[in-house]
């Protein structure tokens, strides 16, 4: 798969690109709608929002629950049972929020990172001096250049003798 952002190949769905850093969701996701392709701070602050959404509505229903019925004769034992219950999910909803908080925070704290990362990256690509002029130099001449005139014959076979 390609980055559509960068164009980086061998790139995974579902997954952040390894150049870029941008969200590439899976090809059939992108068709759907819903959290089928959103990226993961989308799904993070959904649930969050769900989560602040049931916790206030759950606390809401056992006050609800307490001063309608807490001293009067028609309130039951299934009804203030129903008032825990709403309690013990406000507070678990609450819980979940203030770790999706921490996680969201968590995620902030490594995406700067990573572009700090970055754009130290791209300073060190960039040279710290301009390009010699070597048009005042005489080129050099190569190594093996003209090493066959300073070797001395060999005598022959048929010499020797």
């Amino acid at each position: 798969m390609f980055c559509p952002n960068c164009g980086a190949a061998e790139q995974s769905a579902d997954a952040y690109c390894k150049r870029c850093g941008e969200w590439l969701p899976e090809l059939k996701a992108r068709k759907r709608r819903g959290l089928a392709g959103a990226t993961p701070e989308q799904k993070l602050f959904k649930s969050l929002f769900l989560s602040a959404l049931s916790a206030a509505s759950a606390l809401f229903s056992a006050l609800a629950l307490y001063l309608t019925y807490l001293g009067t004769d028609e309130g039951k034992w299934s009804v203030y049972f129903a008032a825990a219950f709403c309690l013990c999910i406000a507070f678990w909803q609450t819980f979940n929020l203030v770790i999706g908080l921490q996680l969201r925070q968590r995620l902030k704290r490594g995406r700067t990172a990573f572009d700090q990362q970055a754009e130290l990256e791209e300073k060190r690509e960039q040279p710290s001096l301009k390009a010699a002029d070597t048009a005042q130099f005489a080129t050099p001449s190569s190594v093996t250049e003209a090493t066959t005139d300073l070797l001395e014959p060999l005598a022959r076979k048929s010499d020797r003798r």
